[in-house]
């Protein structure tokens, strides 16, 4: 089931809001051609799809973690969550990067669609809005 951006993801930041909207779409695309890669046996516009999306996703989140990243190094006193936000960024990225310029598995691709869906839901309503009550 495809991820749905709503109020719940809200920041209040407009530009990382936007930023997360656009990273929805990327691992909705995402889903999309793993599903088309399962669902038939390793069909080949899915496996095209894949190839084109992983890449376009692995660049984007890195620079969407770069721009909180800038927001992060303009608040004064460098709170301590700012330490933990970077090590959730850090190993996002690398799981992300892990995956591209490789076959993948289809069980791999589906537990790798699986984990980002849950991952950006929970880092968006913690983390990040966490990230905003020092921004905002």
């Amino acid at each position: 089931m495809p991820l749905k951006w709503d109020q719940s993801l809200a920041t209040g930041i407009r530009e990382i809001d936007l930023q997360h909207q656009e990273l929805i779409g990327l691992i909705n695309e995402l889903e999309r051609a793993q599903l088309a890669v399962s669902g038939n046996g390793g069909d080949a516009a899915g496996r095209a799809a894949l190839a084109e999306v992983l890449p376009r996703l692995s660049s984007y989140v890195l620079f969407h973690f770069g721009t909180e990243e800038s927001m992060m190094e303009t608040l004064p006193g460098r709170p301590p969550h700012v330490e933990k936000h970077l090590q959730e960024h850090r190993r996002f990225a690398e799981r992300v990067a892990a995956l591209k310029g490789r076959e993948v598995a289809p069980e791999e691709l589906a537990a790798f669609v699986d984990y980002l869906k849950r991952w950006i839901v929970e880092h968006i309503q913690r983390t990040d809005r966490e990230l905003s009550t020092f921004i905002l």
